[in-house]
């Protein structure tokens, strides 16, 4: 029993942790835009986007992280626990880091109101949210492969073995 659920959850961990990567290098992109905005449409833009991020990144990465720890208890075969200890230490990190710097970045910036200083420079915690993030993106893609990994693993292992006891048992009934 244990085996039939660990495969789907294993997959719908592997379909978050892809829609999370997207998501993450769509962000990068819409932070990168943030440039080109005419700073007095910023808080608009900015608290449109927040809202679709509350309602898609953060229902995802829940359920991915329940997903994760649900495979601790299912333990799909062929899949090294090593690899969903790795998965859960990911995701951790994911959160604390939006939590505790990309978060916090996003957030001076949003009470400043704009990207852009009165001096006509870029606000230092936007500077530090572009030239960081690409480890959020390296996390999460990392994550992401990890899961099509682990998903691979425990869909081949479960091919091996049916195709091993398959054809032994359709060769001893066909034997008189």
């Amino acid at each position: 029993m244990r085996e039939r659920l660990a495969l789907p959850v294993l997959l719908v961990l592997s379909t978050l942790a892809a829609f999370g990567a997207g998501i993450t290098w769509m962000t990068h992109m819409h932070h990168r835009g943030l440039r080109y905005l005419d700073p007095e449409r910023m808080p608009a833009y900015d608290q449109g986007y927040e809202q679709l991020s509350d309602l898609t990144v953060i229902p995802a990465g829940v359920a991915g992280l329940v997903c994760a720890m649900a495979l601790l208890l299912l333990r799909p075969r062929g899949v090294p626990l090593w690899m969903i200890g790795l998965s859960l230490c990911m995701q951790a990190s994911i959160f604390v880091a939006r939590v505790f710097m990309w978060g916090a970045w996003a957030d001076e910036v949003r009470e400043a109101g704009s990207i852009w200083q009165p001096d006509g420079t870029l606000h230092p915690a936007y500077t530090d949210y572009m030239d960081l993030n690409w480890i959020r993106i390296v996390i999460i893609s990392g994550y992401a492969l990890l899961a099509l990994v682990m998903a691979t693993l425990a869909v081949s292992r479960r091919g091996k073995t049916s195709n091993v006891t398959g054809p032994r048992h359709r060769t001893a009934e066909a034997t008189p």
